[in-house]
């Protein structure tokens, strides 16, 4: 198996738009709810570093090989889509900088506020005020491991360019119809590994 190791820098903002949970108090308006618990829509590491989990990544990755469409050499109609799906994994989180610091954390992070479809669906009828954490200028290094040999490294790297210019990461993203999340590969390597 190998090991892809990547640096990525955003071209658009990184909306987090994590799902919260947390119920409203006795009271407590829409509102109100949505002005205090915005922050926890963030994904905050334990040392206050924020990131992107792996399943953003591994969805991805799986999004960008069923837009590029690539057929598999010698196997008819076949594309990678599968291959990626059963063959790339991640694990780790990509940990993200802000652009002038080393580490981006919730003092990176502006809250802005849209009016918004209130079921989250495009077009949607009824509008409400959400807050959006917006990450405005970001970057980050992560991994994944690539168990399909047929997933040669330019395969992986077509996919990885193709994540953040056509899908991105984040809420109102590039693959929804959004605009944000888009970023380009600074650098990727590969490495052989035994596990």
């Amino acid at each position: 198996m190998i090991r892809a190791t990547f640096e990525i820098k955003g071209v658009a903002p990184l909306f987090y738009g994590k799902h919260v949970q947390e119920k409203k108090t006795d009271k407590e308006t829409a509102e109100q709810h949505e002005n205090r618990t915005w922050p926890k829509k963030v994904h905050v590491g334990d040392d206050g570093g924020l990131f992107i989990p792996p399943f953003a990544l591994k969805n991805g990755l799986e999004a960008a090989a069923k837009w590029l469409n690539k057929k598999i050499p010698g196997e008819g109609k076949a594309t990678f889509t599968k291959r990626f799906r059963c063959g790339v994994h991640a694990w780790d989180n990509i940990l993200l900088s802000n652009g002038v610091s080393d580490r981006a954390t919730m003092d990176c992070i502006e809250p802005l506020q849209l009016f918004v479809p209130s079921d989250g669906v495009r077009g949607g009828g009824k509008r409400v005020n959400k807050i959006f954490p917006k990450l405005e200028e970001w970057g980050g290094t992560g991994t994944a491991v690539i168990f399909d040999d047929k997933i040669g490294e330019s395969v992986f790297e077509d996919a990885l360019t193709a994540l953040g210019q056509y899908i991105g990461f984040g809420s109102m993203r590039v693959e929804n119809g959004g605009s944000n999340g888009r970023f380009k590969v600074v650098s990727l390597s590969f490495e052989e590994v035994t596990s």
